[in-house]
């Protein structure tokens, strides 16, 4: 792995972390709907960013949730297992 890779996997998993924790403490202390989006708009902001590095489209993604959404987790688990 390129070394570059290696310091971008580091950053997002620290501000990554940092995020999701500061998105679970808008909920655990019942903070208003402004601050859960802010966080939110964070984490999904790092995510962004690791996957133009990957290589990797958005839409792409958000296929993959379109086809979970359409059906039930259970459904989606034994479809993994087919591929």
């Amino acid at each position: 792995m390129p070394i570059y890779l290696t310091y971008i996997l580091i950053w997002f998993f620290i501000f990554s972390s940092e995020e999701a924790g500061e998105l679970n403490q808008t909920l655990l202390e019942n903070e208003d709907e402004s601050r859960t989006i802010s966080e939110m708009g964070d984490l999904l902001y790092h995510a962004m960013v690791l996957l133009r590095v990957k290589g990797v489209r958005m839409e792409q993604v958000l296929e993959v949730l379109r086809k979970r959404f359409s059906q039930s987790g259970i459904e989606e688990k034994a479809s993994r297992n087919k591929s």
